[in-house]
């Protein structure tokens, strides 16, 4: 059963603003304060650093992806937020509001925008992770799926704010559900976390189906829930790893958002469908130039 966003909304400070916190301590210092611990020793004892040349910095996210939630320290929350705020200095951070609405036969074209880029640089009001059922983030080491990246780039207090609203909860996420964290670290002020359908080498179904346009809505209804989110980008929900077919499930976003947006006027102003690739870019504005 999934809590409502009433549940945990206090538990993880959602109203509050993002601080980051400051120290001047050195990647190194970070490094080996990962080690020490018990996720650290056991991935170091797994990889073959002799073998593999591998940076301080890749060490760092490795290290941070396999940690379990818990045990966080003031230490190690300002080492990991000024270590990324850092690198946010030296990234390109594209506005949502750059970004051009689509042309064509699209209803909410006006309101809709497609871009191939890097959604952990987006500055928008929310993004959306699609996550697996533990809604934790990835533990694959140097895996580089958006789950990963974005936990990345946020730091190490989106795993903790996820933690404590599947601890509320007391069991996995449900297909097609969605909470929301802020984003800490990023250039986006919330994100917003859904589990799309598996449908890995078949196709999929009628319950595949309502579950990815079940995940669409949940993130849109849960940003109008949270009462200041007018912008949000979506990531190609259950396109990755999870095997829905790119253009299957492409034209439904379309359609599931579309409705959505027209029966909630005034509420969400624009929708960026983040596609990170030539092929999903392509699919979307192949579908948006050919929408009847």
């Amino acid at each position: 059963m999934s809590i409502d966003l009433k549940s945990y909304r206090e538990a993880i400070n959602l109203d509050l603003r993002f601080v980051p916190q400051k120290s001047t301590s050195s990647l190194n210092d970070l490094l080996s304060y990962l080690a020490k611990e018990k996720s650290g020793q056991q991935l170091l004892s797994q990889i073959n650093l002799e073998d593999e040349e591998y940076s301080t910095r890749e060490l760092i996210r490795a290290l941070l992806t396999v940690r379990p939630s818990g045990g966080v320290t003031d230490e190690l929350v300002a080492m990991i937020d000024s270590m990324l705020q850092q690198e946010l200095k030296h990234k390109t951070i594209t506005p949502h509001q750059s970004i051009a609405t689509v042309e064509g036969n699209y209803p909410s074209k006006a309101k809709v925008s497609v871009w191939n880029g890097d959604i952990s640089t987006l500055k928008i009001d929310a993004i959306v992770n699609a996550g697996n059922n533990q809604m934790l983030g990835c533990f694959v080491p140097f895996h580089n799926c958006i789950d990963n990246v974005i936990h990345n780039a946020s730091g190490i207090m989106l795993r903790e704010a996820c933690a404590t609203i599947m601890n509320l909860q007391g069991s996995l996420e449900t297909t097609g559900c969605a909470k929301i964290t802020r984003a800490y670290n990023l250039p986006s002020n919330f994100v917003l976390h859904t589990v799309g359908p598996i449908v890995r080498g078949r196709e999929p179904n009628e319950m595949d189906k309502q579950d990815l346009r079940n995940a669409y809505e949940s993130c849109l209804n849960l940003a109008k829930e949270q009462g200041t989110i007018k912008s949000i980008a979506f990531c190609s929900i259950s396109t990755g790893v999870f095997g829905y077919p790119i253009e299957q499930a492409s034209e439904l976003a379309l359609e599931t958002v579309n409705n959505w947006l027209e029966n909630n006027p005034n509420t969400i102003e624009h929708v960026v469908f983040n596609t990170f690739g030539d092929e999903t870019t392509a699919v979307y504005t192949n579908l948006l130039n050919q929408w009847k």
